[in-house]
Order: structure tokens, then sequence, then C-alpha cells
């Protein structure tokens, strides 16, 4: 991929609150995104610049002029007052960027967006470097604001401000910003509640009393909370309450446990300083169970309270999030079904608890957003026909945002649903947006978005969207996989094979980790490495899956055309009792030479809606598969390529 470098002039620009309107207000939310938008598609042309990305409620745009950057911001702010008024952030800087791909790089880059982080609604900030060249400007009237440290800025940088008419200009109690003398952010890791009931059975209700107190913690803008993965990853480790603090990189530990008998419960919860195991609080709880909810809240509130955080000053709090049911029993039915649903033991039996939910509480929204995941997993790990699981899943998803269009999992797995079966990448990319608005610290988001982002072709944004997930939640299985499928997938073999190879070292039974691994080996010139890997393993399975046909490419490239072919014939049997992608079965006779029945099944595929007609073209281990006729043709009609 070419790169350039050039002198540019860089704009930030961000709707202030917007998460916080899309939580109260979903369809004027997205009124005032949508006038945000066409706005900017409309001003930045004409001012000779180029959008070079929206992300979110934001967007980055260069300009090959200064004063051009600066009038198209006045021109922005003005229109952006008529109705529905959108209240927008903009910082803008002068600089060295490098053009790669479609994307922008450099500290210019950075700079520019502290600046943006800084500013108010209405308000144009902008740097020393841009005053600079608008001086001579009269009717330009700027001031300065003084100089600021930025976080991984080197030199402090001084900021100015539009000034004229009708531009607020920030004062000092209004300044926020990513700087680098700022509080330090407090932090905490809630342990899995240990399971004292005599019924291990049980074990699904501790687990999710932690949940919903991490979940009720990471309301909290000034705290961190490690991830629910990232903390259940200690369930049941030996290691000490320091080391977990330091893998977690975290100042407090929350621990506790559940005893449950009957309809009563007695939790014991304890908030501890890991470095010299003191318990700076402690506390039991004795109740009937049906007053569960309250005392899920009450103990967030007590550590909220012992950590002394506030979120609008001391003397008002955000209110937390309103619980998911008031029935417990249905909430006992959704914590046993996620516990199957995490562990992609029983989906079925996941379903079935999920739906008896439902029907205690009809207005249970996260119980049909699981509905919606266990039928989307049905499809993807069970050899479920897409025909049959995702209308389904499109159906619960429905019930569960018209009944709480908060929810940001919803909102991925309705991008999925668009995506994956109703080839609406728009419509996908809109709804990963509102899930990573509604909650940007849900690692999942961005992970499932990755995969979004190199299914177009997209593998910066692709490769962005892993490594914020990986930075987000670094202990999970899933996100160090995706990662490396990342790097695999746009061809950076090499970054693939080191992350690849440390999740294989950890987790030798993974066998789709340790397959992608000796892809990554083949595919980078390293056939030896690959073949330790590869054939070793290669045998009929029980099931079938996108990942598992490299091997079989593998072994025919090895020279054994009897492996391939006894693997066929497996996959013609089992798919008359069970769906298999027909993609699959396609690519086994293309790499045997019938391309006939590589086509005739290749139109089962586009039939039957199987994802693999996606992922063949971004896989490289499918090789010129995608280059066929009937291949192109369909991918060309889908717009996944020019």
């Amino acid at each position: 991929m070419t790169s350039s470098r050039q002198l540019a002039a860089i704009l930030f620009a961000d709707i202030a609150g917007y998460t916080a309107l899309m939580q109260k207000d979903e369809q004027l939310a997205l009124l005032k995104l949508q006038h945000f938008r066409e706005d900017l598609e409309n001003f930045v042309p004409q001012f000779g610049g180029e959008i070079i990305q929206f992300y979110g409620d934001g967007c980055l745009m260069i300009f090959n002029s200064v004063v051009h950057a600066i009038n198209c911001s006045i021109h922005l702010q003005k229109s952006l007052k008529n109705v529905p008024a959108v209240p927008v952030r903009i910082g803008a800087h002068q600089g060295d960027v490098i053009l790669e791909g479609g994307n922008v790089f450099g500290n210019s880059v950075n700079i520019a967006a502290r600046i943006e982080s800084m500013s108010i609604p209405g308000a144009i900030l902008l740097s020393e470097k841009v005053y600079s060249e608008l001086q001579n400007q009269p009717d330009m009237n700027l001031v300065s604001l003084g100089h600021f440290e930025f976080k991984n800025v080197e030199k402090p940088v001084e900021v100015f401000a539009v000034a004229q008419e009708g531009f607020p200009v920030p004062k000092k109690n209004e300044i926020k910003g990513k700087f680098k003398k700022q509080s330090q952010e407090k932090s905490i890791a809630v342990l899995p509640f240990e399971n004292r009931s005599s019924d291990p059975e049980q074990e699904y209700f501790s687990d999710g009393i932690a949940e919903e107190i991490i979940y009720n913690l990471s309301q909290l803008e000034n705290l961190k909370v490690a991830s629910r993965s990232s903390s259940f990853a200690f369930k049941g480790s030996s290691e000490g309450i320091l080391k977990i603090a330091q893998h977690l990189k975290v100042e407090n530990i929350l621990e506790g446990s559940v005893r449950k008998s009957g309809n009563k419960v007695r939790i014991s919860v304890q908030l501890v300083d890991p470095i010299n195991g003191f318990q700076i609080w402690t506390e039991r709880f004795n109740r009937e169970l049906e007053d569960l909810f309250a005392i899920q809240e009450e103990i967030a509130e007590k550590v909220v309270h012992k950590l002394e955080l506030t979120l609008l000053g001391k003397e008002k709090r955000q209110p937390f999030i309103e619980r998911k049911t008031e029935n417990v029993k249905a909430y006992q039915l959704y914590l046993q079904g996620r516990n199957y649903l995490d562990q992609r033991i029983n989906i079925d039996a996941a379903l079935s608890c999920f739906d008896h939910a439902t029907s205690l509480d009809p207005k249970f929204a996260a119980a049909y957003t699981s509905i919606a995941y266990a039928n989307f997993y049905k499809v993807t790990f069970s050899n479920y026909p897409p025909k049959q699981g995702f209308p389904k899943a499109q159906l619960a998803i429905k019930k569960a945002l018209s009944l709480d269009g908060s929810i940001a999992e919803a909102h991925t797995m309705q991008a999925l649903v668009d995506f994956y079966y109703n080839y609406n990448w728009e419509k996908a990319r809109q709804e990963y947006e509102k899930a990573v608005l509604l909650q940007p610290g849900l690692s999942d988001t961005y992970r499932v978005k990755a995969y979004f982002h190199s299914m177009l072709l997209e593998y910066e944004e692709a490769i962005k969207c892993a490594e914020k997930a990986y930075e987000l939640e670094p202990l999970s299985v899933n996100n160090c996989f995706s990662l490396g499928d990342m790097f695999y997938r746009s061809g950076r073999f090499e970054e693939a094979i080191k992350i690849l190879s440390g999740l294989v070292q950890k987790y030798p039974d993974n066998t789709i980790a340790r397959d992608l691994l000796g892809y990554s080996y083949f595919l980078n010139g390293s056939i030896e490495v690959a073949k330790n890997i590869l054939l070793p393993h290669v045998n009929l399975s029980q099931s079938a899956h996108i990942y598992i046909i490299g091997r079989y490419r593998f072994a025919l490239q090895q020279g054994d055309k009897k492996l391939a072919m006894d693997y066929l014939e497996h996959l013609q049997i089992i798919s008359k009792s069970i769906w298999v992608n027909p993609t699959i079965i396609s690519f086994m006779h293309y790499q045997l030479e019938d391309i006939k029945k590589a086509e005739h099944y290749f139109k089962k595929a586009i039939e039957d809606k199987d994802p693999g007609i996606i992922y063949c073209n971004i896989d490289p281990i499918w090789g010129n598969y995608k280059l066929l006729p009937f291949v192109q043709n369909k991918l060309k009609e889908m717009n996944l390529i020019k």
C-alpha cells in the first residue's frame, strides 16, 4: 500500500452530548447526526476539503488551505444552528500528515484531536500554527486561551478561539480535555463472587451478581472498571489479590460470596487494597430474594462512595441504569441462559431459558437480545441454516430494540443481521456506530466491528478496532484471536504469527487459533513449520466450519489428494443430516479442479445466504477461488468489490 506525505490543515469535529441524547431520544439524536453529516458533505467540498472518516458522532477532515478550513468551520457552525440545532465542537491544526489507503496519520492529527477535545459546543479552537496563517485576515477575530500540555504531545501548544459574534469562547472552568496533568483515574476489578450455596448449579447466580455490579460501576465515567471477561479469567485462580490486580492494572479489588437458600440470599462483599491486603470496606447483606436488584445497586453505590467518585459533582450523581426486569425468576433464567451461551456448551438450553424468561416478563429487552445472539451462534457454530437462524435473530432483536433502544449489544446484533443476512452494509455501519456511542467501553462491539471492516476490505480500520478491543480486554481469548485474525486477513502474517503463537502456547486445545497460526506460516512461506502445525491435526471433523478448510488446501498442496477426496465425501454425507456451508463444498471441488460442481454449490450458497460468500473474498487461505467468474459476479453484485 503506497503512502504520501503532505502539509495539511486538519479539522476534527464532533457532536457534544450525543451519547446522552441517544439514550434519551434516539430519533432526535439520529436527526441531529443526519444534519451534521449532510452539512459536512455539503460544505467541506465547497471549501476544497476532504472528509477522511466519519467515526460515530465525529468527523476527520483535511484541507490544503488553513483559511479554507477555518472559513468552512465558520459556515458549518452557523448552519448547524438551524433546526434541529447540532452542538458541535471543532478543533484545527496544521502540520505534516501521512496519507495511506484513504487514511491520515501523524502527530499533527493527534494534536488536532487534542484541541477538539477541549472545545465546547459552537466553538472553533485552533493551534498557534493555524493562528499564524490567519493573522493577515482582517475579518478574523481570534483570542488566545493560553498554553496547554496535551497527552502524548511533547511540547505545550498555544490554543486560540474564533471570537467573532455568535461564536462562544470557552471559559477556564469550561475547558476539559486530554491533558497531561489530570487527576489519576481510579480503578477497580470485581472478581467472580464465590458460590457458597449447596447447589453447584447456582454458580450462574453468584456470577450474575458480580456481573451486574460490574455493569453498574461501568456507567461511571471517572472509574476504570475491569471488564467481565478479564475479571472472570481469574475464576478459581490460586493467584493472590496483588498478582490479580497487577494483571488487571487496577488499584482496588471487590470480592465477595453468595449463599442462596430457598427464597433467602446472603451476600458478603469486601473492597480490598491489593498492595497490603487491607479491607477498605466490608459488609453483609441478608435479604429476601425479591430484594436482589436493590442489593446490587446498594453494593455498587457503597463502592462508589468509598472510592469517593462523583460524576456531576459531590452533591449530585448520575443514577444507575434501570433494571433489566423486575421479575426475579425471569432474571435468574436470563443469568442461567447467559452462562450456557457464554460457554457455547448448549445453545438450545440457553434459548429455552431466554424463552421462558420472556414468557414471564414480555418486556425483558435483554432476554430478547440474547435470543437473537443464540440464533446467530447456532448458524455460526452449530451448522444451523441461515434462512432459519437469521430471521429468528432479526425478529428477536426487533423486539428488543422496540422495548429498549439503549442496549449496545442489541445494536451490535442488529448490525450482524444487517451485514450477514440483509447485505445492507451502510445500515450495519450505522448500527455499529450506535453501539459504540451507547457503550464505548464494551470491547465486544469493537471486536465484532473489526470483522465488519475486514469484510469490506477496510483493513486499517479493522486492525484499529481489534486493537481497541484487545486494549479494553487483553485477557480475552476472543479479542486476542481476533487481533491475530485481522493481521492475518490483511496479509500481515508476521504480526499474526506473533499474536497467535502466544495464544496457542497458552491454549493448545484452541483448534481454530492453531489452524490460523498454521495458515499464517504457510502463506508467509514457512512450509515446514506449517506442516508440523497442520498435518498432525487433519482429520474428518463431525461438523464443518469456515476456518477448517485451510487444512485440506494445505494437505492437497502437499500432494495428499486422497485426504481431500475423503473430506469432500465426508462433507457431502453429513450435509444430508445437517446444514453445511455450501461454499466449503464448492471450495473443495475448486481445489480438486472440478469447476462445474464448484459453481453448482456456489449457487446453492447464494440460495442459502451462506456467510461463506463474504468470507471467500477476504480470507487469504481461499487463494484464487474468489477470482472465479461466477464468484466475482456475485461479489460485484453485493458491492464487496468494484
